[in-house]
């Protein structure tokens, strides 16, 4: 319908836009100028009047309105709580959207891949104030569930806390806000409009504005594809939004909450939801969020404890142990994506990106998530470790090679052909060869490694073709970048991390082939896996320094550096077990490894720098690959000691994440350190499942494996959801006195067989063994390298039933028991380092390193077999060790003897 020269849509535009501004003024030219009938005129004033009081309505209509019920935001047992950190790192994220932020209550959200604001923070007005009370200085408490996460502002007037929940499956999130108060109080939320692509696409022409009808603001350009909404229905919109463009200055609204008492047992909503389509359907989803927030809390609640109990589940006496394990689920469910342009996959890391396009690692990483994959399968997401996998076999080059990264906008741009970044790194193709074998190993999906298998092969051939010098090993002046990316060390022929790598392709490509029946490629892979082996050890091991160097140089000569990324190959059983543990024990020593966890490069080596991210920092990651490899060669105090060390970043930044990396030199994280981290969680996954627990198998041979290797004052262990193809294992372990029992619950009539080989001390004589009552003879395995701490002993395999119990009686020795290390954030490296513990007839010998002059205590078992102790003073359970010298912070070696009666 139209008026004589008036369009109905430019009046209620003109209206919304302007009538706060020039009302008089705009309501004498929609009358019109001139002469017009009385009834035309009397006929727009009707009309606009209805226009008028449709659109102040709901400004002037209270927030009680658009309460909603309060319902219970449920608390568990992995629940994080602490004074809020204003600077520290938070996020609330979903398959297509992500909330991320700080605890100040500061955010930025996405709907993949766009951005759609930042800056998005709460203040408060009292009803006889005109300053605002900024939300970032009144935060006081921060809980953490993996639903929910509630900040809490209190004031003298009023409390209020604000839940965010993101929709596991939409692109959108409400924050709930919690409102106690004894006088009127108006929330205001304002928040900087962006609607960008993740770098290093862009668009351009945005524009924002506020829609009454909706109460939302609505955020969009041109194109019509990409939208935002942003809004409450308690909600007031007060901001001018220019035509055209976004305003410098945020865009706000506010909640007027003018009866106190009637906000009480209630919830304020807002909501925020976002991506690329047709507007009409962004905003249904919208509306929908808003029509029942809490359903998007009861999705978000259920998924995560379907995700908890249906996967691995640990209960050892250490509390931040099982927690732990239980975040890591949590982390990396986060880090799926649903990218409406490029499919399913597993982004890296994320982060705050500020004013920048790129959220920490959100992104695609070859590498990542091949590094990811095997944390994944070990926690029993097969399903998350497959389609992480099958992700970057889309982005294979012809020629094999596989996809170092991929922008989360590539929807947007030709990523590969305009950007360098793409293919940039050599160690991407064999990791990929390496995790298809591991995900095989646990899944034993024969399926899809045959699906896969021209992939396999165009990847493995590619490799090959970058041994440039015929040493067998993969080269990276031809394949790419391997461990570092910058600096003096790159400029060398191979480093030790990608010829690991490449030595481990090279032995999951002969079980690949098996898989699918490739019998020539089993054949050709084994002489290449030899090849490789015997070029590792003439290559990188140097007699004078007693270590594995970091890599040699085209000439051939060794870079002698001392890093942890040698840790990688031992991790593989890649190495002699002699110089394995010569490195390893170097490894474990002052000038690698610290309270918080190892460096990137030992701090004797003239280009460390504390804070350099390749010369310096302490990666967890990299420390999570030296407890296993330490676990893998009868090192378990120090394999614990690295566990417990990222056990601990669970709860020092981001609640529930662990960040990227740390100094060298005091436990902090650089600033621009990604705070919720994929392959840092891994630094927790692998050594805990793989080392500690010594859990494992064969899914396509139907064998399962538990080799604990636990400390010996540890009762009792219960592992719940252990899970080999599609079957899953609960193991209840108990140690008492002599005694170890194991109960094993599975499937009756499943076809597993069961290895079962716990680590005890050296020196441990067995008194019997037994299975479901039935006497067997154990086999005692000896440590790799004579005098080695532990021996383990291994039950002859049996077929599981359905409930099994295992029995091994023995007399038990002295044991030594991992050190209490105690490293806040801001500490300086201090605690006791154990470097070797040996076993030679009646004497236990434990070297290690502290401060001059400083005192340590090391608890031990079975005081009373000692009979004398020399470096040390014997105080019932512990020794007391007193470390030489005037007190200083420098790390000196010490030697304690432990001399037995029997």
């Amino acid at each position: 319908m139209m008026f004589k020269n008036v369009n109905l849509v430019e009046i209620s535009l003109s209206l919304k836009y302007n009538f706060e501004i020039r009302g008089k003024e705009t309501l004498q030219n929609l009358l019109g100028q001139g002469k017009i009938s009385m009834k035309e005129k009397n006929v727009r004033l009707v009309f606009i009047w209805a226009i008028i009081f449709g659109y102040l309505l709901p400004v002037l209509a209270s927030a009680e309105d658009g309460l909603i019920p309060a319902f219970a935001i449920e608390r568990d047992e992995v629940t994080l709580e602490r004074l809020a950190q204003p600077n520290a790192y938070f996020d609330k994220v979903g398959r297509r959207f992500a909330i991320l932020g700080y605890e100040s209550g500061m955010f930025e959200a996405w709907a993949y891949p766009l951005k759609l604001v930042r800056n998005f923070e709460f203040s408060f007005l009292l009803r006889n104030s005109t300053r605002p009370i900024p939300a970032r200085e009144i935060v006081r408490y921060a809980e953490v569930t993996p639903a929910a996460t509630a900040l809490t502002y209190t004031h003298q007037s009023f409390t209020v806390r604000a839940i965010f929940v993101t929709s596991i499956t939409e692109p959108g999130a409400v924050i709930l806000l919690d409102v106690d108060a004894t006088e009127p109080l108006t929330i205001v939320a304002g928040f900087l409009p962006v609607l960008q692509p993740m770098w290093p696409a862009g668009i351009g022409g945005q524009y924002a504005y506020w829609d009454a009808g909706l109460k939302a603001y609505l955020i969009s350009e041109p194109t019509r594809i990409n939208h935002a909404f942003v809004g409450s229905p308690a909600a007031q919109g007060i901001s001018y939004t220019p035509a055209h463009m976004l305003s410098d200055t945020p865009n706000e609204f506010t909640i007027a909450v003018e009866k106190p008492e009637g906000a009480r047992g209630k919830f304020i909503p807002i909501i925020l939801v976002g991506g690329k389509g047709k507007r009409e359907d962004i905003r249904k989803i919208y509306e929908n969020l808003a029509s029942d927030p809490s359903a998007v809390y009861r999705a978000a609640r259920d998924h995560y404890r379907d995700l908890r109990q249906s996967t691995l589940r640990l209960k050892t006496p250490v509390r931040k142990l099982n927690i732990a394990l239980e975040w890591a689920k949590v982390s990396y469910d986060n880090l799926r994506v649903h990218n409406p342009d490029l499919g399913r996959g597993l982004v890296a890391g994320l982060g705050v990106s500020g004013t920048g396009g790129r959220p920490g690692f959100g992104w695609f990483f070859g590498t990542d998530a091949y590094l990811n994959s095997l944390s994944l399968s070990s926690l029993g997401v097969l399903e998350a470790a497959r389609e992480a996998l099958a992700f970057t076999q889309k982005w294979q080059r012809e020629d094999g090679k596989m996809a170092h990264e991929l922008s989360q906008a590539a929807g947007y741009i030709n990523w590969f052909k305009d950007y360098p970044y793409g293919y940039i790194h050599g160690d991407t193709t064999p990791y990929y060869i390496a995790a298809m074998y591991d995900y095989y190993l646990r899944s034993g999906d024969r399926d899809f490694v045959r699906k896969s298998w021209p992939s396999i092969v165009r990847a493995y051939e590619w490799c090959l073709k970058t041994d440039e010098d015929g040493d067998g090993l993969m080269d990276n002046r031809k394949a790419g970048l391997g461990a570092l990316e910058f600096g003096s060390l790159t400029g060398i022929q191979t480093d030790i991390y990608l010829a690991a790598v490449w030595i481990r392709a090279a032995f999951s490509m002969q079980k690949l082939a098996e898989a699918a029946r490739e019998m020539r490629h089993v054949r050709l892979a084994a002489e290449h896996y030899e090849k490789a082996l015997a070029s590792f050890e003439s290559r990188f091991w140097d007699e004078e320094t007693g270590h594995y160097a970091y890599a040699f140089n085209w000439q051939g000569q060794r870079i002698k550096d001392l890093t942890p990324w040698a840790a990688v190959p031992f991790v593989w059983k890649i190495g002699s077990p002699e110089r394995t543990a010569r490195t390893l024990e170097k490894i474990c020593s002052s000038e690698i490894a610290t309270d918080w966890g190892v460096r990137i490069l030992t701090n004797r080596s003239s280009l460390y720098e504390p804070l350099n991210y390749n010369y310096g920092a302490v990666w967890p990651f990299l420390t999570g690959y030296a407890a296993v490899a330490l676990y893998q060669h009868n090192h378990s105090l120090q394999g614990f000691h690295l566990l417990m060390s990222n056990v601990e970043h669970v709860f020092d930044n981001a609640l529930g994440h662990i960040t990227e990396l740390y100094s060298g030199a005091h436990h902090v994280w650089p600033q621009e350190a990604v705070a919720h981290q994929g392959f840092s969680t891994g630094g927790v996954v692998l050594p805990l499942v793989r080392g500690l627990l010594g859990l494992g198998g064969d899914a396509s041979a139907g064998q399962v494996v538990f080799e604990p290797r636990l400390p010996a004052d540890w009762p009792e262990v219960r592992v719940e959801n252990f899970r080999l193809g599609e079957e899953r294992f609960n193991f209840d372990y108990k140690r008492k006195e002599g005694m170890i029992r194991l109960e094993v619950e599975s499937q009756p009539g499943n076809s597993f067989s069961l290895v079962f080989a716990p680590a005890l001390g050296a020196g441990t004589r067995i008194v019997r063994a037994s299975i479901n009552g039935r006497p067997v003879e154990p086999e005692i395995i000896l440590p790799e390298v004579p005098a080695g701490p532990n021996i383990q002993v291994r039950v002859p395999p049996f077929q599981l039933a359905g409930h099994d119990v295992v029995e091994l009686e023995f007399e038990p020795t002295v044991e030594i028991l991992p050190p209490f290390i105690e490293s806040r954030v801001g500490d300086y490296d201090r605690g006791l380092k154990m470097i070797r513990v040996s076993r030679e007839g009646k004497t236990v010998r434990v070297v290690a390193e502290g401060l001059s002059g400083h005192d340590y205590i090391l608890p031990i078992t079975r005081s009373g077999l000692i009979a004398e102790v020399t470096g040390a003073t014997l105080d019932g359970g512990h020794l007391l060790i007193r470390i030489p010298g005037e007190e200083s912070r420098r790390f000196v070696r010490h030697e304690i003897a432990i001399h037995l009666k029997l």
